[in-house]
C-alpha cells in the first residue's frame, strides 16, 4: 500500500460518527470523583521521563479540571509490554488487570481486539477532530474500513546512523566513497572493506577485524527490503505471507553474509550501545533513537568524543526508495464509560498540537497532527536543538534527514492481519538464528586457516538460504498462517 506523506498541504479524509462526549453531550466524568486511568507503555530513559512529565502536567491541569488521573506504568521492552497486555486480555492466571490505556502496534491491537477488549475510538472523536491528524498516521490504527483502534501518538522512520569520526578515518585511509552507504549492496561492500582495513592494523592477529554495520530491527529490514524490491512479504490485503525467492535471497545474502563474516554485528541490547562500546561504526535504527546515539565512545580505557551523521535508509539495488513509517500509538480498553472517556480526554490532550510538539521534540519522534509542522513553536524548538549541546544537535540533524526522507520517499507500514505479529517475529528470529549459526561456523573455519573466499564457499549461501526458507515455512505451518511462494 503506497503512502506518500506530505507534511503541508494535506487533504485529510473525513472519518465517521460524532462522539459520545462531544460538546453539549453529557459526560461520564466527575471532577469531584476523579476516575483513575492506568497507562502501560514501553518507554525507557529520557523518553520515559518525557512521558511521565507530560502525564504529571495533564493531571495538574486538564485532568484536575475534568476529573481524570493518569498513572503511567513502564512495562519494560515492547515485547514485555505486549506479553503483559496479552496475558491481561486473556485472563491468564496471576496476570495483572487489563490497563485502561496502553501503547500498541497494529499487529497486537488486532489480536487484542479479536478478544473483544478494545474500544472503537471513532465513538469519541468528531469529524473535525480526526481531520487534525495526518491521514497516513491514522490509517495505521484503522481496521475494517472504519474502526479506529489505535490513536497515533508520535511516529518515526528508520535512518542510517554513522560514527562520522570512525568513518572519516576509514575513508581517508582507503579512499572509499560515502555514497556506497546509499544502497545495501554498497553498505555490505563498505563493511567488508572496513573489516579488512581494521584487520590489517593488527597483522600479528589474523581475522580480528571490526564490524562496521548493525541492524536494530531485523523484522523491519526484511519487510522494507521486500517492499523496496516490489514485494509485500506481509500481505495484509490477502491475509497471507508472500515468500518471493529473488527478493528474499538478496535480503538473506546481505544479512547472513554480513553477520557470519563479521562485517555486521549485534552485541548489546541496542545498536547504539554497540556504537558506544566501539563494536560498530554504523547502524540502521529508528529516527526516535537519535537521543541515544553516543557523543563519545570507549577507546583505550578513555572517553573519546565522536561526530555524528544521519543518512537516509539504504535501498537495495534496483529497488524503490521505500522507508518505514512506524511507532506505537495508544489503544483504549473496553471498560466503563468513565474510564473510556477519561482515557480519551488524555489522548486528545496529549496529541494536541502544542503538547505533542513538546513530547515529540524531547523524544526525537515526529508529531502526528499536520498543523504541528507549520507551527512556529516547532521551528523554534528545532533551531534551539541545532544550537544546543552535541546530543541535541544529533536530534536536530535526525529531524532534518527524517523529514526530508518522509517528504521525498514513499513511506510504508505493512497492513496487519490475524497472525501477522507472529510473522514479524518469525522473519526476525529465523534470520537472526541463521546469522548467529553462520558466525559460529565461520569462527571454526577461520581457525582452520581458510581464506575469505574459501569460507564463503564452505558456508554455501544457496544451501543456507534454503534452510532459512524451510525454517520460515515450518513456523508458519505451525501457526496456521497462509503463505505463497514465487
Amino acid at each position: 500500500m503506497k503512502r506518500k506523506f506530505l507534511l503541508t498541504g494535506l487533504v485529510l479524509s473525513v472519518l465517521i460518527l460524532l462522539t459520545a462526549c462531544s460538546a453539549g453531550e453529557k459526560t461520564a466524568l466527575n471532577p469531584k470523583n476523579p476516575v483513575s486511568i492506568t497507562l502501560w507503555h514501553y518507554y525507557v530513559g529520557d523518553n520515559k521521563i518525557a512521558l511521565e512529565t507530560a502525564v504529571d502536567s495533564f493531571n495538574k491541569s486538564v485532568g484536575s479540571e475534568k476529573g481524570v488521573v493518569v498513572n503511567a506504568v513502564a512495562k519494560g521492552s515492547v515485547a514485555e509490554l505486549e506479553k503483559a497486555v496479552t496475558d491481561a486480555a486473556k485472563g491468564v492466571i496471576n496476570a495483572e488487570a487489563m490497563p485502561d490505556l496502553f501503547s500498541s502496534y497494529p499487529d497486537k491491537a488486532l489480536e487484542i481486539d479479536e478478544l473483544g477488549k478494545l474500544c472503537d475510538l471513532n465513538d469519541y472523536f468528531t469529524e473535525t477532530e480526526t481531520a487534525l491528524y495526518i491521514k497516513e498516521f491514522l490509517n495505521d490504527g484503522q481496521f475494517d474500513g472504519e474502526r479506529l483502534l489505535i490513536l497515533p501518538i508520535v511516529k518515526s522512520t528508520e535512518l542510517l546512523y554513522v560514527n562520522e569520526t570512525a568513518w572519516n578515518e576509514f575513508a581517508v585511509a582507503t579512499g572509499i566513497d560515502a555514497n556506497k552507504l546509499n544502497t545495501w549492496e554498497g553498505v555490505y561492500a563498505a563493511a567488508q572493506a572496513y573489516y579488512q582495513w581494521t584487520d590489517a592494523q593488527t597483522p600479528e592477529t589474523v581475522g580480528d577485524g571490526k564490524s562496521l554495520m548493525g541492524v536494530d530491527s531485523v523484522a523491519n529490514y526484511v519487510i522494507i527490503g521486500n517492499k523496496q524490491l516490489g514485494v509485500e512479504v506481509i500481505d495484509g490485503q490477502n491475509q497471507q505471507v508472500v515468500l518471493d525467492r529473488a527478493a528474499m535471497k538478496k535480503i538473506f545474502d546481505t544479512y547472513y553474509g554480513g553477520i557470519s563474516l563479521g562485517y555486521f554485528n549485534a552485541v548489546g541490547k541496542f545498536r547504539s550501545d554497540d556504537i558506544k562500546a566501539g563494536d560498530l561504526a554504523a547502524y540502521v535504527g529508528s529516527s526516535s533513537g537519535a537521543a541515544y546515539f553516543p557523543t563519545w565512545i570507549e577507546k583505550d580505557n578513555t572517553q573519546q568524543p565522536i561526530d555524528f551523521q544521519a543518512l537516509s535508509y539504504p535501498v537495495f539495488d534496483g529497488g524503490s526508495p521505500y522507508a518505514i513509517q512506524q511507532g506505537a500509538g495508544m489503544s483504549v480498553a473496553n471498560s466503563t464509560p468513565e474510564k473510556q472517556e477519561g482515557a480519551v480526554v488524555f489522548l486528545k490532550w496529549f496529541t494536541s498540537e502544542a503538547e505533542n510538539i513538546d513530547f515529540a521534540i524531547t523524544t526525537g519522534y515526529l508529531p502526528v497532527q499536520s498543523g504541528a509542522y507549520d507551527n512556529a513553536e516547532f521551528t523554534a524548538s528545532l533551531e534551539k536543538l541545532q544550537a544546543g549541546e552535541a546530543a541535541q544537535k544529533n536530534i536536530a540533524e535526525v529531524y532534518d534527514v527524517a523529514l526530508n526522507q518522509i517528504r521525498e520517499r514513499d513511506t510504508y507500514a505493512s497492513l496487519p492481519f490475524k497472525g501477522s505479529y507472529e510473522v514479524r517475529t518469525t522473519l526476525a528470529e529465523s534470520l537472526t538464528t541463521m546469522g548467529e549459526t553462520g558466525r559460529q561456523n565461520v569462527a571454526a573455519l577461520k581457525e582452520q586457516g581458510l581464506s575469505e573466499a574459501e569460507i564463503l564457499a564452505a558456508l554455501d549461501l544457496n544451501a543456507r538460504f534454503e534452510e532459512w526458507l524451510t525454517a520460515i515455512r515450518s513456523r508458519l505451518d505451525q501457526s496456521g498462517i497462509t503463505y505463497v511462494e514465487k
